[in-house]
């Protein structure tokens, strides 16, 4: 076989192993990112599925009040845990009738909401709760039938006169 036959043979292999290397590599990218962003309503750990309000309410333990206005939420399916969101507004007399029957011990000011919460609110199209001043937060446990399920609402008075409330809610050991 002549050198300059060699040679080319030699980068056709190249060429060829480099070309599967290549494919081999962005395979495994595709993977990954499918992985980390499942498809909605796959059923897969971090999935967003499609629930209506009221399921949504019912995981949360926080019942979606009749006069709320411009109500959204979420459901994610976890691995271990699955994680819900809520947001709604009310009048400031419905804001207080609101939080009245809720069993939350302590309301306090909050500067910052966490992030889990706040890319729920955000996949939702809710307010971001980072913008509003004062926020008031609490929370409360419940008891579920496998697990318990920790629950975090915020509220904030809005320019309008009205009330935002973002509520999240999660399994918990």
């Amino acid at each position: 076989m002549a050198p300059r036959s060699r040679r080319k043979l030699l980068v056709a292999v190249l060429a060829a192993v480099l070309l599967l290397l290549a494919a081999g590599v962005g395979g495994l990218y595709w993977v990954d990112y499918d992985l980390r962003h499942p498809k909605p309503d796959s059923g897969r750990p971090g999935a967003w599925m499609t629930m209506d309000a009221a399921e949504v309410s019912l995981f949360t333990r926080v019942a979606i009040p009749t006069g709320a206005d411009d109500v959204r939420w979420g459901y994610r399916e976890g691995f271990q845990d699955d994680f819900a969101v809520l947001a709604f507004r009310l009048s400031q007399a419905g804001l207080e009738e609101f939080r009245r029957p809720l069993p939350v011990t302590e309301w306090a000011e909050r500067t910052y909401i966490e992030s889990v919460d706040l890319d729920g609110f955000q996949h939702i199209g809710a307010p971001d709760p980072s913008n509003a001043s004062p926020l008031t937060c609490g929370g409360f446990l419940s008891p579920g039938q496998a697990k318990n399920v920790a629950t975090r609402i915020c509220v904030a008075s809005r320019p309008d006169g009205t009330g935002q409330v973002w509520v999240s809610a999660f399994h918990t050991p």
